[in-house]
């Protein structure tokens, strides 16, 4: 290995080799110092995004003066807002640093979270929501971004499998605080509801102000590394280039219009938006779906809508663990969605273990977006074409939620047999279409080989990224 001075540290020290026991305690003090603080951010983001959900078991459509619908247009015009700056602030979030962007923007969502205690009608509240989605759009491929300048890409799967569990986490944890909250209602005059948006959305931008000073902005700058762990920590890195769409310029808009083109991609989006009606569904009425199970206390409904959450935290890590170490991932993300199926269908069918139902559907839908995403991810190349590849997964991620809003309908309860079966339709064509990946992939491997045989090493040289010959696509 080549000989690297960074001139951004203070210091004479020059490193040749990397010492394996240096790397090994630099990539602990990540795992133990920084991601877990990343993790905590997550979770309050999303804990402001799911509190509507439990504060409508607290007479909040009553108190706001809205009905059922303009409640469910509420949820759906978040993800507006959330699809609106996903893309400009990934592209602010090089310009200015992650260490002041990641705060500035928890700063402005907890700001609008704790600006919904105030509301009063439809139009505040849906401004607030629309703005909420907004703030909290880049938070996610900010972090992801902000990890590449300190991770490997060999290690970056397992980091964003354990970051991503932080919001599963904090779903569980929103109905148990929902549960102590809420019961605060007439205290100083507040309702329960109020309550949950000032003790949720306050402690955000404390948090935000506490992330502007320990985020380091880059690793030769962190506090907690020796001069040695900060050189290795860039060396490491020298030659791991990650892009974002910040790194777009005539020079490599070739590689992004090859993923527009890809016609892998656009069916890994159909794939992202069949799987996340559910996950966005679940997300926004679950407690209003336990409570159709005779909680009729709807206190009992926040506090019983944790449980699903935990069982999802254990089956996804076991889940994730499992591709990881077999090296598939059309098959889990089957098994996921199959899970979740197999609640529903207990759901619809047996109103009796509904609850069991509940926890099984849950448990099944955390597992499906993590491993799709490590799939496009493991299968496009080079690194421009992945990061508009994986942007436009994001979209469709996201633009479930439009979808996914809508289908619990307040005309429904108690069983909501209409989002079910929705929820139902877009598993069975999840299953449908990744069975069909798989099988498509496959072929396109084997057509590979066959070329190989047959083309000049000149003609193989032409090809780059994924469409060169001796790339083979993770199945």
């Amino acid at each position: 290995m080549q000989t690297t001075r960074y001139q951004s540290i203070n210091t004479a020290l020059e490193v040749t080799e990397i010492d394996p026991l240096v790397e090994k305690s630099l990539v602990r003090k990540l795992d133990t110092r920084l991601l877990p603080f990343l993790s905590l951010m997550y979770l309050f983001s999303s804990l402001d995004r799911s509190s509507l959900g439990n504060a409508v078991l607290d007479n909040f459509e009553e108190d706001v003066h809205i009905t059922p619908d303009q409640f469910n247009t509420c949820v759906t015009i978040f993800y507006v807002g959330f699809l609106t700056f996903q893309i400009p602030s990934n592209i602010l979030v090089k310009r200015f640093s992650a260490k002041i962007w990641l705060p500035l923007l928890m700063v402005l969502w907890g700001t609008v979270a704790t600006l919904h205690a105030t509301a009063s009608s439809y139009g505040q509240l849906i401004t607030l929501r629309f703005f909420l989605g907004l703030f909290e759009s880049g938070f996610f491929p900010g972090v992801i971004y902000y990890l590449t300048l300190f991770y490997k890409k060999s290690e970056m799967a397992t980091r964003i499998a354990l970051f991503w569990g932080s919001s599963v986490a904090a779903h569980a944890f929103a109905g148990v605080l929902a549960f102590g909250i809420l019961q605060l209602r007439g205290r100083g005059s507040l309702a329960g509801w109020q309550w949950l948006f000032l003790i949720e959305g306050i402690p955000t931008i404390l948090l935000a102000f506490v992330a502007w000073w320990y985020l380091p902005r880059s690793p030769d700058q962190w506090m907690f590394l020796t001069s040695e762990e900060r050189l290795v920590s860039l060396q490491r890195l020298d030659k791991d280039n990650h892009m974002t769409l910040g790194d777009l310029d005539a020079n490599n808009k070739k590689q992004a219009y090859m993923a527009l083109s890809d016609w892998k991609v656009w069916m890994w989006m159909v794939m992202f938006f069949c799987g996340s009606v559910p996950n966005t569904s679940v997300s926004n009425f679950l407690p209003s779906i336990v409570k159709g199970m005779g909680y009729s206390d709807k206190l009992s409904a926040n506090l019983m809508s944790a449980p699903p959450y935990v069982c999802a935290v254990v089956v996804m890590i076991a889940f994730a663990y499992s591709s990881d170490r077999l090296g598939d991932r059309a098959f889990h993300a089957v098994g996921g969605a199959g899970l979740c199926l197999l609640g529903y269908i207990l759901l619809l069918a047996a109103p009796s273990i509904a609850y069991g139902g509940v926890c099984i559907a849950v448990s099944g839908i955390f597992i499906i977006n993590p491993i799709v995403n490590a799939w496009l991810t493991n299968n496009i190349a080079p690194d421009m074409k992945k990061s508009v590849a994986t942007a436009m997964a994001v979209m469709a991620n996201n633009s479930a939620g439009l979808v996914g809003s809508n289908i619990y309908r307040a005309s429904d309860a108690p069983r909501y047999r209409f989002g079910h079966l929705v929820n139902v339709v877009f598993l069975c064509m999840f299953i449908l279409l990744t069975l069909a990946q798989r099988y498509l992939l496959s072929r396109a491997n084997r057509q590979k080989k066959q070329k190989q045989t047959e083309m000049t090493e000149d003609q193989q040289d032409e090809l780059v990224g994924d469409q060169a010959l001796d790339y083979m696509y993770r199945l």
